[in-house]
């Protein structure tokens, strides 16, 4: 059975330095759990901070979105899609999925792409043992 405070912790783990946020979704674009950075370092379980930027409702439907294009061409081209990595102008994300569910990753523009890669490929191991799932579902 799933223990939200382990799920809380171990996205908080990630969720350090650049990383603004990490959020695990559905991949219909319901977030499940999600750590701002400011929630990290306050370790505030209660209430999450709302003077943030980021709009993780409309940042869940927008992955989600993405994901599934990308997840469209991929199968037409018969090649597997492991995580995508956007480059936008104030944000960089990356995505993964785990299972039926979807992590994503918001760091600064400049944070390197390689400490974005590992970081999503870790949280998504920990992550697929945490919820019994294969990572490549």
């Amino acid at each position: 059975m799933l223990r939200p405070s382990a799920l809380r912790q171990l996205l908080s783990q990630v969720t350090v330095g650049t990383i603004q946020a990490t959020i695990l979704t559905t991949r219909s674009g319901e977030y499940l759990d999600y750590v701002l950075r400011s929630d990290a370092a306050n370790q505030s379980n209660a209430s999450l901070v709302h003077s943030n930027p980021l709009n993780v409702k409309n940042l869940c439907a927008i992955i989600c979105s993405v994901y599934q294009s990308y997840q469209k061409l991929s199968n037409v081209l018969s090649d597997t899609l492991n995580y995508l990595i956007i480059d936008c102008d104030m944000y960089r994300l990356a995505i993964r999925p785990v299972g039926n569910h979807l992590i994503c990753i918001c760091a600064d523009s400049n944070t390197g792409l390689g400490i974005l890669k590992l970081k999503i490929n870790s949280l998504a191991e920990s992550l697929s043992s945490l919820l019994n799932f294969s990572i490549y579902s």
